[in-house]
């Protein structure tokens, strides 16, 4: 591990939630994820099924 990205000596840091990444990787393989310790990644979790179910909706609607 790199010096700089070494952050074990900052133990008087809490992290917040701009401190995680949006992505992270999953823990066994090669998919990346929401990581929902991030406050937008929390948001996309909530918001991407509602938005699918909507549309799915509206597509079954429309055909009527």
């Amino acid at each position: 591990m790199r010096p700089e990205n070494d952050h074990a000596g900052d133990h008087d840091h809490a992290p917040t939630g701009d401190d995680h990444p949006l992505f992270m990787r999953q823990r066994y393989g090669t998919r990346w994820v929401y990581n929902h310790r991030n406050p937008m990644g929390l948001a996309l979790i909530v918001l991407t099924p509602i938005i699918a179910i909507g549309a799915l909706l509206l597509m079954t609607r429309g055909g009527r």
